[in-house]
């Protein structure tokens, strides 16, 4: 069945005080969990807060909240909100956005975690819901500006049926890991995404531009690296997405254009559009620092969870890759034979920590894992795989 539009039709965007504490009181009068979701504007916007927040729940139906206008006026939802659990898919990615606006989840059900966690071959909120409860969603708006104001019909619609299926959605999926004995799993999974501080932000993410370009040269890269900061400060103080002030084929292409003066700058390709040549003094200043500057970035990126590159362990690091060639295989067994994806049995930075520190019986085995952030159901599902000692 092909949906295009909510059950009980299209809601308003709801904006004022009055709007919202009525729908405070229509919330009260429902019963069981909230579908929550929000809609932001990246690439569009530098900040990742909620332009639009929309709840369901049982006996009440759909609302969509204007966050903005209604942020000083928070605290009454975050009350109602914390009756019951927080049905959303990709939890991760919403959850910043709406802490941002004070409300926290008192307990939690991802439905691309149950997804994941049942085998699903695809786990898009479209192909979830579509595969469980038979129903095919009407998604073509993703990338729409929804900081913009007023918003069309079309996108309530969208953002509506994002959290129209939600409840039904998890009970279908409450069923199925019940069925499969991993409703624990999926409860651990849920509390860790709940209660676990976001991961920290890429001290280099400015490699990625250097790497399309596959530059190494450490002076070019710290150009790269002035231009990112340059480009960042300008997104952040226009509230506009930092691709928007300099694509980053553009400011790779002008660092590694090498430039030696302002007027090469001006002349550069890269800077074609008025709006990037109003800028050429900024961009000359901070290709001048990485000219001048003696912190020079390494030819390679850092480890994200600050180890060697594994490929190197072979040559440099002999005990580490001896115990790495018996976690990896071991995961990937016993993920095929649980018919879920490795990651999800256990992330590999946890296998290279595992890999990397080694044990000595399953007490220590058991300890790194925890200390490198595995839930208790991976700790037992990988501890049963591996030996007692890396040597058998």
């Amino acid at each position: 069945m092909n949906v295009d539009v909510p059950q009980g039709g299209i809601p308003p965007l709801l904006s004022t005080r009055a709007e919202l504490m009525s729908t405070i009181e229509s919330l009260k009068r429902g019963s069981g969990p909230f579908a929550i979701d929000t809609e932001r504007a990246q690439g569009i916007r530098y900040s990742n807060r909620a332009y639009l927040i929309q709840i369901k729940r049982a006996g009440s139906g759909i609302f969509l909240l204007d966050p903005p206008p209604l942020e000083n006026h928070m605290a009454d939802l975050a009350e109602v909100l914390a009756e019951d659990e927080w049905i959303l898919h990709a939890a991760d990615q919403d959850l910043p956005s709406l802490r941002r606006e004070g409300l926290t989840a008192p307990s939690l059900w991802d439905t691309e975690v149950a997804a994941l966690l049942l085998g699903d071959e695809r786990v898009s909120l479209q192909a979830v819901i579509s595969a469980n409860l038979d129903v095919q969603l009407a998604k073509e708006h993703s990338n729409s500006d929804w900081s913009a104001r007023p918003l069309a019909p079309e996108l309530l619609s969208y953002a509506a049926l994002d959290v129209d299926l939600l409840i039904e959605l998890r009970e279908v999926q409450h069923r199925r890991l019940t069925e499969a004995s991993r409703l624990e799993w999926m409860l651990e999974e849920c509390e860790y995404l709940r209660t676990n501080p976001p991961n920290p932000p890429n001290p280099e993410p400015w490699r990625k531009i250097a790497s399309s370009l596959r530059i190494r040269d450490p002076r070019t890269l710290a150009v790269i690296r002035e231009l990112w900061v340059e480009r960042d400060e300008i997104a952040r103080s226009r509230d506009v997405g930092p691709e928007k002030v300099l694509p980053g084929k553009a400011l790779g292409a002008l660092a590694a254009s090498l430039p030696t003066s302002f007027d090469d700058v001006q002349r550069s390709s890269a800077l074609r559009s008025r709006s990037r040549q109003d800028l050429s003094k900024r961009w000359w200043a901070a290709i001048e620092r990485g000219h001048d500057t003696p912190d020079l970035p390494s030819r390679h990126p850092l480890s994200k969870d600050g180890l060697p590159d594994v490929r190197s362990w072979k040559n440099r690091h002999p005990d580490a890759a001896e115990r790495w060639d018996i976690v990896r295989p071991a995961v990937l067994t016993r993920a095929e034979e649980l018919g879920i994806r490795q990651d999800v049995l256990l992330k590999p930075a946890i296998q290279r920590q595992l890999a990397w520190e080694g044990w000595n019986s399953v007490t220590s085995m058991v300890d790194v894992l925890y200390r490198a952030g595995a839930r208790p159901w991976q700790i037992e599902e990988v501890a049963v795989v591996l030996p007692r000692t890396p040597e058998g």
